[in-house]
C-alpha cells in the first residue's frame, strides 16, 4: 500500500479509530498506540481491504480486546502471586510491591520459555503473550481446541510447580 494512500486513510479515519479505542481502553496513550499499530500493520500489507473503514475499526477493536485480555492475565497473575505470598511467610512488605510482582511475572515467563518445548511453548505464547483465543490458536497450528487446552494445562502445571519453588 502506498504511503499517500495510508496518509489519506489516516486523516479520514483516525478520529473514529481513536474514539473507539478510548471507549474500550479508557487510556489516551494506549489508544494512540493501538491506532498506530493498526496503521503500521496496514503499511506492511500489500493488499487493500475491500471495506477499509470496517477493516480499520475491526482491527482497532480486536487490538483493544487483546490488550485488555493481556492486562487481565497479568492482573490475575499478580492477584495469585500476592495471595500466595500472603499465605506463605512474607517478612518484607516490599515483596508485595508492584515492582516485585512484575519481576516475579517476568521471571515466571522466562522460566516458562526455557522449560516448555515445541508446540506447548507456541500455544502458551500465543495464548498468554499474544492474547489469542483457543480457536484462533487451533486454526493457526492446525490442531484441535482440545489439544490447545491440553498444551495449556501442561504449561500451567509446569509454571505452578515453579511458582511453588520461588514463593
Amino acid at each position: 500500500m502506498k504511503t499517500n494512500e495510508i496518509e489519506i486513510l489516516f486523516r479520514q479515519h483516525y478520529n473514529q479509530m481513536i474514539q473507539l479505542a478510548r471507549m474500550m481502553l479508557y487510556d489516551d496513550e494506549e489508544s494512540r498506540d493501538v491506532v498506530s499499530e493498526v496503521f503500521a500493520t496496514l503499511v506492511k500489507t500489500d493488499i487493500m481491504p475491500r471495506n477499509v473503514e470496517n477493516y480499520l475499526m475491526t482491527s482497532v477493536r480486536n487490538r483493544c480486546r487483546n490488550l485488555l485480555e493481556h492486562k487481565d492475565v497479568r492482573a490475575k497473575f499478580e492477584q495469585l502471586y500476592v495471595t500466595e505470598m500472603k499465605q506463605g511467610s512474607v517478612e518484607e512488605e516490599d515483596d508485595l510491591s508492584p515492582m516485585a510482582v512484575e519481576r516475579k511475572y517476568e521471571q515466571v515467563i522466562t522460566y516458562a520459555k526455557k522449560q516448555l518445548t515445541g508446540q506447548t511453548l507456541m500455544v502458551f505464547e500465543m495464548r498468554h503473550l499474544q492474547g489469542m483465543k483457543y480457536q484462533e490458536i487451533a486454526d493457526q497450528l492446525g490442531i484441535s481446541k482440545v489439544m490447545v487446552y491440553k498444551h495449556l494445562t501442561k504449561a500451567m502445571t509446569i509454571i505452578r510447580e515453579y511458582q511453588q519453588k520461588i514463593i
